[in-house]
């Protein structure tokens, strides 16, 4: 399925809805020149190839690592999801966060190859259909999930961070905080923190991990056009990956993660009460939902 992104030769890519009728998108640029010959005369003539072939069921997968820690039961993590839409190739959704996570730990198994508690980095198959591989890593490895120190979880472009939130865990000022604190400013600067926050329910990994009380935290980076221009869209391709930020970013998820790592004291996961809905009913923490499986045929 596609549709116009409100960019000049945009289109946000989606589920099919059909196996029958193909669909072709003509760039913007490309349609002003056919436009212009055919308008000259020149009945111009083009070719389309478009092959697909239906799989049927294909597994995804979760890529997981790890650095053992001295403390080995209790755990940091990192987290970026890898599959993406297929209109372009998903550089800024999600190939950025996959490649600061990347390099973080490259980072850390460099200068702190013996951390106090373990560390894990998880890339997340078929998080587009609904965080499927985050939810079943939450369900299958609820001994991690119980020990679980923080997690940062990067997925909206290739801005740097911008913006971190306590996820409406009412202490989360104190440790997030004494974390930032050790990073230099240089890494720092503009980010802007909201506590306690509002617990998110879906749109990224965090999310699977805060629906049971986990401490996931979503590092949050500025749009560079994001929405219109390469989230979900056939214009989200390596040419607009800022370096100088995604560099900026992976060095910030080393430096937080060597902080949670050592900190001494473990993190609360005490709930903020939740501000009332527009209902006056009383704010609800998101609930848990079940990973789906085998395409939910099962």
């Amino acid at each position: 399925m596609s549709n116009w992104s409100r960019g000049f030769g945009v289109n946000k890519i989606f589920s099919a809805y059909t196996k029958k009728i193909p669909t072709v998108d003509v760039a913007l640029e490309d349609y002003g020149l056919l436009y212009r010959l055919t308008e000259s005369g020149s009945n111009p003539k083009i070719s389309v190839r478009a092959d697909s072939k239906e799989k049927g069921v294909v597994p995804t997968y979760n890529t997981v690592a790890e650095i053992k820690g001295t403390n080995p039961n209790e755990y940091v993590m990192l987290s970026a999801h890898f599959d993406s839409w297929d209109g372009g190739t998903g550089a800024t959704d999600n190939g950025t966060g996959t490649l600061v996570m990347m390099e973080a730990m490259r980072i850390l198994k460099k200068v702190y190859p013996n951390p106090k508690r373990t560390i894990l980095v998880g890339h997340w198959g078929s998080e587009e259909q609904g965080l499927n591989g985050s939810r079943a890593f939450v369900e299958d490895h609820p001994e991690i999930v119980a020990n679980l120190q923080a997690l940062f979880n990067q997925d909206n472009g290739t801005g740097r961070v911008a913006n971190i939130s306590g996820q409406g865990y009412l202490h989360a000022y104190d440790f997030i905080t004494r974390w930032l604190a050790a990073v230099p400013e240089d890494f720092k600067k503009g980010i802007e923190t909201k506590f306690p926050g509002t617990p998110g329910g879906g749109g990224s990994d965090f999310a699977s991990f805060v629906a049971v009380g986990a401490p996931g935290f979503s590092l949050s980076s500025l749009s560079w056009s994001y929405g219109n221009y390469t989230w979900h869209t056939n214009r989200d391709t390596y040419d607009k990956i800022v370096f100088d930020d995604v560099r900026s970013n992976a060095i910030l998820a080393a430096i937080l993660v060597y902080m949670a790592c050592e900190d001494p004291q473990k993190t609360s996961r005490e709930k903020s009460v939740l501000p009332a809905t527009r209902t006056g009913e009383p704010g609800k923490w998101p609930e848990q939902r079940k990973a789906t499986r085998k395409g939910g045929m099962d």
